[in-house]
């Protein structure tokens, strides 16, 4: 019996153990791990990368195996009834506008994006990731501060009722509590849902069940005041956004995709070597016929395509003023999403400041009312007012509270710093 009992004490302490308080650091990294998006702009990183290699390949010689074979009714004089060919080729490009190291440059400029959009995206999901564990934790304390509701109407409702039996109070005073205690219960409900809602929202970032229970470890201190200057911020920002590095090398490549275009104005020379054998029949190697062996060098060059090349140019152009014209809203774009997440910051910490003393005030308020409502020195109606104050300032603290730490998440985003934490 004794083992039994030890047994069931090792068993309870290691399921005690595994149950572990998840932080933000994890949420973060289930994310990243697991999130669907990830693998779609990796494959896109990857598909840029194999770009360049299927680029690069035009600096290659190309080598062709050909063969030919021909059987006519009636041939020409001395041409033969059947005739056929077989040739190896090898040929290397010498010059073509340069339009194959500007299609180099393109794919390399492209893939230099890709990775750049990539990063962005990662740092998208660490914000979503953030914000999901904070909309959980607010929600969670919100189900607590309901539920500290509840329990006070309810000590007040026994209270009254009592009261109410000793013919002290109206009935109605009773009823306006039965009221309001109905109505903090209908609160917890919405609060005990919006919680559940939040722990799917956060399973599904991370990829992995998360119980509505689950211990999320609440952070240990308030997030510190922007003490950098914003000129410093703006530059740092400037330096360190993914999108605007994207969009630079999207403009690059559009640069080079123009020059790619205007390389078909340019003569074309190419060096090729064959060697061809002859027969007189289905296999080349018959007949009395020699093998030819050749070196050529051709130049070609193109007069006339329908104004082809001076439309693709003319696309080029205005492809690459529409990204150089996104690449300056983006710049705008940021610069005001640092000033409105720096102002969004020092009105959070001055929100949770005034918050902090709200609940301190009201929890002193209804202390002091409620001994004077004992000693029948205030009404029903007096508690159930600072019933309402003192939830009121709690939930204003705990929103105040998570929307500060909301607002440091973003501006990190906006800054692009910690991107992995």
């Amino acid at each position: 019996m004794k083992e039994l009992l030890f047994l069931i004490v090792l068993v309870t302490v290691g399921l005690a153990s595994d149950a572990v308080a998840l932080d933000m650091q994890d949420v973060v990294e289930l994310t990243l791990k697991n999130h669907q998006r990830i693998d779609q702009f990796q494959a896109a990183e990857e598909e840029a990368v194999a770009g360049i290699d299927s680029a690069r390949a035009a600096f290659y010689p190309r080598l062709d195996l050909d063969y030919a074979y021909t059987k006519r009714n009636d041939p020409p004089v001395q041409e033969e009834e059947e005739f056929s060919v077989f040739s190896i080729n090898a040929s290397y490009n010498l010059f073509n506008g340069l339009t194959d190291l500007n299609g180099v440059k393109a794919a390399e400029a492209r893939s230099t994006a890709a990775g750049y959009q990539l990063k962005a995206v990662l740092a998208d999901l660490v914000l979503e990731a953030r914000q999901a564990y904070i909309s959980q934790l607010r929600a969670a304390r919100t189900v607590e501060t309901n539920h500290e509701s509840v329990e006070l109407l309810e000590r007040q409702y026994r209270d009254t009722k009592l009261y109410f039996q000793q013919g002290l109070i109206a009935r109605n005073d009773l009823l306006r509590v039965e009221v309001d205690l109905s109505s903090a219960r209908q609160d917890l409900l919405q609060a005990k849902g919006n919680l559940r809602i939040a722990a799917r929202r956060l399973e599904r970032l991370a990829g992995e069940p998360i119980d509505d229970e689950q211990d999320l470890e609440d952070f240990s201190q308030l997030p510190q005041p922007e003490e950098t200057e914003v000129e410093v911020l703006r530059q740092q920002m400037l330096s360190q956004r993914s999108e605007l590095h994207f969009l630079k090398q999207l403009v690059e490549a559009a640069g080079y995709d123009r020059s790619t275009v205007r390389g078909d104005n340019f003569p074309s020379v190419d060096l090729t070597v064959a060697h061809e054998e002859y027969g007189d029949s289905l296999s080349p190697v018959s007949g009395d016929f020699d093998d030819d062996q050749k070196i050529m060098l051709t130049a070609s060059w193109n007069l006339f395509n329908g104004f082809a090349t001076r439309k693709a140019n003319a696309a080029a152009d205005s492809r690459k003023r529409r990204l150089a014209a996104e690449l300056q809203d983006t710049r705008e774009e940021l610069l005001l999403q640092l000033q409105t997440a720096l102002t969004d910051l020092e009105i959070a910490q001055g929100q949770q400041h005034e918050a902090q003393t709200g609940v301190t005030q009201a929890e002193e308020n209804y202390r002091v009312t409620e001994n004077r409502y004992r000693q029948q020195q205030a009404t029903t109606f007096d508690l159930l007012d600072a019933r309402f104050l003192l939830t009121r300032a709690r939930n204003q603290e705990v929103n105040a509270r998570y929307d500060l730490h909301e607002k440091a998440a973003v501006l990190d985003r906006v800054l692009e710093r910690d991107t992995l934490h």
